[in-house]
């Protein structure tokens, strides 16, 4: 089966050119990912070396993502002469308000396992870092926190489930278009050999593509992608994929000491846990099922902005 006649894939096909897959994937990996992404954490580190986890730290990552966002948008611009909206930014005046439909989405899905283990005492609330920020005071700062996790998720959803999605739907069979970008998603997150973690974000990079197939656009995998993160991190404190926990957050969850890894995802996070494996098998289940019921083609010019 082919992805041709979707109409995320068929926006990806009304410019001069399309990048053949095989160039793709080392493009969005080597270079924008291990070489664009490198060299401007590199070039901010000359001069800006903020505490990791903290507010500042948080916006240093936030720009090396916007900085790879945006080379791939001048290479899709200049090179295969198309527009930004084929990259999956359809409906943008309405975009927005279904990309803060799926921050709570993420949200509330993040939020099942990680109150399911405090509730059975697998994990337990501990007191903040002495340079946290946290509380009502912590307020502003978590709204203004919340958007850098747009442009993260956003970048990774774009590379990922945008462009590569496009180029591999446009020349492979639907199966391997969707398995190659999901594979690179795990791997840039550095859980090769970790069975729960690999399973959780391999699970997620599946349902994230399906959700894409079948609405025709990112806004609402952005969405749910930033509030994924967003509240594992700076409303529950939790590490997010494995990295330190973040200096501000509205309350800081640790797994007890009596919790096996398994269950609590230990020093990696919600992520690595079983309950959120089940959760996101959950999730993907349904996305599959409504991917395939959708119609094979939809009318384009409707939806065009």
């Amino acid at each position: 089966m082919s992805l041709r006649s979707n109409p995320f894939v068929e926006d990806a096909l009304g410019g001069r050119r399309l990048t053949p897959w095989w160039i793709a994937l080392p493009l969005v990996f080597l270079v924008l990912i291990l070489g664009v992404q490198t060299a401007a954490n590199a070039a901010l580190g000359a001069f800006w070396n903020p505490p990791a986890g903290s507010p500042a730290s948080q916006l240093k990552e936030t720009i090396t993502f916007a900085v790879a966002a945006v080379v791939l948008i001048l290479w899709v611009t200049l090179f295969e002469r198309r527009r930004i909206w084929t990259l999956g930014f359809r409906r943008p005046r309405t975009g927005v308000l279904v990309m803060l439909g799926g921050l709570l989405a993420g949200g509330i899905a993040i939020s099942i396992p990680a109150l399911f283990l405090w509730g059975i005492g697998a994990y337990e609330r501990v007191t903040p870092p002495e340079d946290a920020v946290t509380g009502p005071s912590a307020g502003v700062l978590l709204v203004l926190l919340a958007l850098t996790f747009f442009i993260q998720g956003g970048t990774e959803e774009l590379l990922t489930r945008g462009y590569l999605l496009q180029t591999g739907g446009a020349a492979l069979p639907a199966w391997l278009a969707v398995l190659l970008p999901a594979l690179l998603f795990t791997l840039i997150h550095g859980v090769i050999g970790d069975p729960l973690p690999f399973a959780t974000i391999f699970l997620y990079a599946l349902f994230a593509s399906f959700l894409v197939l079948r609405l025709g656009s990112l806004w609402l995998v952005i969405g749910f992608h930033a509030g994924w993160n967003f509240t594992m991190g700076n409303i529950y404190g939790i590490p997010v994929s494995g990295l330190p926990p973040l200096s501000t957050s509205a309350m800081y969850l640790q797994p007890a000491e009596e919790a096996p890894d398994w269950l609590t995802g230990g020093d990696f996070g919600t992520e690595a846990s079983l309950p959120a494996v089940i959760v996101l098998a959950t999730l993907t289940l349904i996305a599959f099922f409504a991917y395939r019921r959708s119609p094979a083609r939809r009318a384009r010019g409707a939806v065009r902005p």
